[in-house]
């Protein structure tokens, strides 16, 4: 069988907290109807007639080496993350599929792997929808204790029927909130109720009920963005029918009513969201968890830089744009010189790299001799471009000029 090759960097290497992120599986057994991955996987990263488009929709998996794995982290050398992995800076597991799912059930390669980051003490942050491994001894006893892994639940409602039509295979909001309770008895870094997707008519009936009784299970952090919907394939137009259904309304044409743009990738705005982010944090506030924004709009609500919602003192890339808007908030301005510093480890050409856009002739040749400190700060200074600081958190942070290296100056403009 050829093996899936993971870890990988992530495509939102600009603003992310942990831009390194593996899969143990090429696809997740799970069918959410929302699934970043599918439109990740299935139709934008692969021509149509690619192996790997078709695999994944035929549900073919591929699992991670384990050997390989491992290798990279005991003679960080070998690959391309070898800076990063020798500063110790957290990784996400589970970026594109669950690596506690009904694949993990079948062919344990996960298990395979966590003695090895139990033994070397590796910060890692799973994303997980799945249950049945909290009650397996196996894994309980890598986990108890182990303040170096965090663990993020994800949950969008605790309507039992919207959820069972909107995740398919998925196991229940109230089994998941269960789960919750046992990771946080087990001692590890903290435990995330991760309300992502928040979507309109399934989320919002039930969202603080939600948050409360995260809180109540030892959740110590939300971590929340709302439905950002692809339109530009009939498959994935066809799953949105679906969830509208679910939803109650036409998702796509509110989605494209509400978005600067009528077509593409489609976030929706600023005001559609605000009352919603204000209730959630106020939920937060009430039940003492920590309130984390991973959406462009409002995610100066973030309690420290780190969307995902990890603790301020774990050791996650601050050489990122999230962590320049909170250095923007607490200062009143950000430079490139407060966050360059921190991507010591950005040292891979981005054509190499694999982690953003490289699909138009024009983007392969302004970017070809780039390493990732490159791209990242080409994008600090091209404040009109949808991705720079300026434009992708909606103007919250402001250019003001430029320092004496000829670097962009944003000042912090606060809620707007």
């Amino acid at each position: 069988m050829k093996r899936y090759d993971s870890p990988r960097w992530s495509g939102e290497i600009l603003d992310c907290s942990m831009p390194m992120t593996m899969d143990t599986y090429s696809l997740c057994s799970y069918r959410c109807l929302y699934c970043f991955s599918f439109f990740q996987k299935a139709l934008r990263r692969n021509s149509p007639s690619s192996v790997g488009k078709r695999d994944y929709l035929q549900g073919k998996v591929r699992m991670v080496d384990p050997e390989r794995v491992k290798r990279i982290f005991s003679d960080p050398d070998s690959s391309q993350f070898g800076e990063y992995v020798k500063q110790r800076i957290a990784f996400q597991w589970g970026g594109l599929a669950d690596q506690f799912d009904e694949n993990e059930r079948k062919y344990g390669v996960t298990l395979s792997l966590l003695p090895f980051f139990r033994e070397i003490e590796y910060p890692i942050s799973f994303s997980t929808k799945a249950t049945w491994w909290t009650q397996d001894a196996r894994y309980i006893d890598i986990f108890r204790g182990a303040d170096h892994f965090n663990v993020k639940v994800s949950i969008i409602t605790l309507d039992e029927e919207k959820a069972r039509q909107s995740e398919i295979l998925v196991p229940t909001p109230k089994e998941r909130l269960a789960a919750i309770g046992r990771l946080a008895k087990l001692g590890i870094g903290g435990v995330t109720l991760r309300l992502r997707p928040f979507i309109f008519g399934i989320s919002t009936p039930t969202f603080k009920d939600l948050i409360h009784a995260a809180a109540q299970e030892g959740a110590e952090a939300v971590s929340t963005e709302f439905l950002c919907m692809e339109t530009r394939s009939a498959l994935a137009r066809n799953r949105f029918e679906l969830l509208g259904g679910v939803a109650g309304y036409d998702l796509i044409k509110m989605h494209k009513l509400s978005s600067k743009h009528q077509s593409g990738y489609l976030r929706g705005n600023r005001e559609m969201k605000r009352q919603y982010i204000d209730a959630m944090q106020e939920q937060c506030e009430k039940d003492g968890l920590r309130f984390y924004v991973s959406d462009a709009h409002f995610k100066e609500r973030c309690a420290n830089g780190s969307c995902c919602g990890l603790r301020p003192d774990w050791n996650y890339s601050r050489g990122q744009f999230t962590e320049a808007l909170q250095i923007a908030k607490r200062e009143g301005r950000v430079t490139w010189g407060d966050i360059a510093p921190a991507l010591s480890w950005a040292n891979v050409l981005f054509s190499n790299a694999g982690c953003g856009n490289m699909s138009s002739t024009e983007k392969r040749s302004r970017f070809y001799k780039f390493t990732q400190f490159d791209y990242m700060h080409y994008y600090w200074n091209a404040v009109n471009e949808k991705v720079s600081p300026y434009k992708y958190f909606g103007g919250v942070l402001h250019p003001v000029g430029r320092d004496e290296a000829g670097d962009v100056i944003y000042e912090y403009r606060g809620d707007i």
